[in-house]
């Protein structure tokens, strides 16, 4: 007798989630599979909006489109039409009151050159960070150490007040000192391990083989477009204003327990994913008996939050000839980061007006988020105004929250993260965790995790 394909429980209806279960959609072509996503649409950190004049994106921009992970969905779901790719313009610093652009031949913000860096740090500043491949190194292969503190020590700290925090901060919502030099920025790790005798050669050896051709992607039409795809093609039944409230033992498979607006009910899973941000999680996975010790462990990984004010301005604005502007973390403004879309994006640029997002939100630092909405409207409307040099006549504007979202990613990460698999598999089988907390922040790593994840369940079925 054919074995009844397996319930599927999917927590969470991010891009994560939704890519999980479309792969075990592939993988279990018999699965019912439920997705509960306690907003009142699917997508997470996918938020397309609606602005009179067309799609605007509140979470997520863009993604690396040189990982295979992002690309090859995109193919598989027939999506390749619609990529789009950034112009030629590159972002601005500003630092010391003032715009300098972004320095040639750097990587994450680590120069491969002190020389291109005059015009963002003082000159004793740029003297220091050329003396680095004169400082004695050691780097014992396959080491992870802190990515902010290394550069400190190697370039001094205004390389990382100006160049490297700014370019990390906007992703990881965490200063460069808390997060993994091997899970950020990985290549650089590799030439390390290959016997780069200092941070500027190993950049150097980096940047001298950049592909060429563009970096990053999005979809004409907005990430909705991906969402509404991924729920197509997984078949599942996406159950939105549902909010799972516990998962439980139940003989060999799980209850998971949701709330909504009909009332409590339990949803009887053979497999779970669980695909919501840490302390989302945490509650699930400590409740489960045998998860404890996993949980545990991911009650280490810090969380931030963060916000975005999405603006479209009248044209009479002159806007820097720049994609947008990255803040050093000792200037004295609220904002982290502003992108200029409609510059930054040629489809986008056909718009009444311009598109601007303005970005907030840093670990460690909640203060300015604890402003309400119309306040932090005003602060993007402010500091649009100071970088353009005259107040924008505001046309339409959004705001959106993204609440414990964004997960540092500290040293020895991936170990973490193995370690608290193994304890799943072992203790609690047909349950895996997956989302930016895991293989790191990111549209790639979230769908490389997702797939990976649920591949591991499908097999877990099937044996």
């Amino acid at each position: 007798m054919t074995r009844p394909g397996p319930r599927v429980a999917v927590v969470g209806g991010g891009l994560s989630g939704l890519v999980a279960a479309y792969q075990l959609s592939l993988d279990l072509p018999g699965a019912h599979i439920t997705v509960l996503e306690e907003s009142a649409a699917p997508g997470g950190a996918l938020a397309t909006t609606d602005f009179p004049s067309g799609p605007m994106e509140l979470g997520a921009e863009a993604f690396i489109c040189r990982r295979p992970e992002a690309a090859g969905l995109i193919d598989e779901l027939g999506l390749t039409d619609r990529l789009e790719h950034p112009g030629t313009l590159g972002p601005a610093i500003l630092t010391g009151g003032r715009l300098e652009p972004m320095p040639t031949g750097t990587l994450m913000g680590l120069p491969s050159d002190a020389g291109t860096l005059a015009g963002v740090l003082d000159p004793e500043d740029v003297a220091r960070a050329a003396r680095e491949p004169e400082i004695p190194f050691e780097w014992p292969p396959g080491a992870d150490v802190s990515l902010g503190d290394l550069v400190a020590e190697r370039f001094g700290p205004a390389v990382v007040r100006r160049l490297v925090d700014p370019m990390l901060g906007g992703v990881y919502a965490a200063r460069s000192a808390g997060l993994g030099l091997r899970q950020v920025v990985p290549g650089l790790a590799e030439a390390l391990d290959k016997g780069a005798p200092s941070l500027t050669e190993a950049t150097r050896r980096l940047t001298a083989r950049r592909a060429t051709g563009p970096v990053f992607a999005t979809l004409n039409g907005g990430y909705r477009v991906l969402v509404e795809a991924l729920g197509r093609a997984s078949g599942a039944e996406i159950a939105t204003g549902s909010r799972c409230t516990a998962i439980r033992r139940d003989g060999p498979g799980y209850a998971v327990d949701v709330t909504g607006a009909g009332g409590t009910r339990s949803v009887g899973a053979d497999l779970v994913v669980v695909a919501v941000p840490v302390p989302r999680a945490l509650p699930l996975l400590t409740a489960i008996g045998g998860a404890e010790a996993a949980a545990g462990s991911l009650s280490g990984i810090r969380t931030a939050s963060s916000a975005v004010v999405a603006l479209e301005v009248d044209r009479a604005l002159d806007l820097p000839q720049r994609s947008g502007v990255l803040v050093a973390t000792d200037e004295p403004v609220p904002y982290k980061a502003m992108t200029f879309t409609s510059r930054k994006w040629p489809h986008l640029d056909d718009r009444p007006g311009h598109l601007v997002r303005v970005s907030f939100g840093r670990l460690d630092d909640d203060e300015v988020l604890d402003s309400g909405d119309e306040a932090l409207t005003r602060m993007a409307v402010a500091g649009l105004a100071d970088v353009c040099g005259s107040d924008p006549i505001v046309m339409h504007s959004r705001v959106r929250r993204w609440q414990d979202s964004l997960a540092e990613i500290g040293p020895d990460h991936d170990a973490t993260i193995a370690g608290i698999r193994g304890e799943l598999a072992q203790r609690v089988p047909g349950l895996e965790l997956v989302g930016g907390a895991t293989e790191g922040v990111g549209v790639p790593a979230c769908i490389g995790s997702a797939r990976a994840a649920a591949r591991r369940l499908a097999a877990q079925w099937q044996d």
